[in-house]
């Protein structure tokens, strides 16, 4: 079981993170992605470049920072919701915790529309280790062999396609729906069966 402490380092480390990141999609809006250097981009968030390389292996990792949750931390999600929950709303529930980790700020969706390059990063990131741990905890949660049973590689890719969907979405003036109420609109259909 982690601990307090565990879980405030790994809070404070994602909220560093997260500050590094901002501070390198403001100088790219600022000044250019050219500019948005690793020494400029440490300067500017007031850390060293060896501290920047303890958060990101590149500034285009910075620059297309995705969802602040660990693979673990999903996981434990996953097998702490109730044993009766069916699978679906369980993955309703990640699908809504995933997104809150996902917010873009308006400076980060104004980069990525002028970089589309860095969303497609973010996109893909950690999407193999993440999906394979999140299917087999479904897969345990369920009693169902992952090799064998496709439902929850199914549920586990199509949740995490709503979420890409729902996020993208939500940045759309026109449709003006929260990232809640497109998740709740898609499993609604999904828990229906389409």
């Amino acid at each position: 079981m982690e601990s307090v402490v565990q879980r405030r380092r790994e809070r404070a480390r994602q909220l560093k993170r997260r500050a590094i990141a901002d501070a390198a999609v403001q100088l790219a809006l600022k000044e250019g992605l050219d500019a948005a250097t690793i020494e400029a981009i440490s300067e500017s968030a007031d850390i060293s470049p060896r501290t920047f390389f303890n958060y990101f292996s590149t500034k285009e990792d910075a620059l297309a920072m995705g969802p602040s949750v660990a693979v673990d931390e999903l996981v434990a999600f996953v097998a702490a919701r109730p044993p009766e929950e069916p699978a679906a709303r369980t993955m309703r529930a990640l699908a809504k915790h995933v997104a809150d980790s996902f917010v873009p700020s308006q400076d980060q969706i104004a980069l990525w529309r002028r970089y589309p390059q860095l969303l497609a990063r973010a996109q893909s990131g950690q999407k193999d280790e993440l999906f394979l741990a999140v299917m087999t905890a479904v897969a345990d949660r369920e009693h169902r062999d992952l090799t064998a049973d496709v439902y929850p590689s199914v549920l586990v890719t199509t949740t995490f396609a709503t979420i890409q969907w729902a996020v993208r979405a939500s940045w759309v003036p026109e449709i003006g729906k929260t990232v809640d109420e497109l998740l709740d609109a898609a499993f609604d259909l999904l828990e229906r069966g389409l």
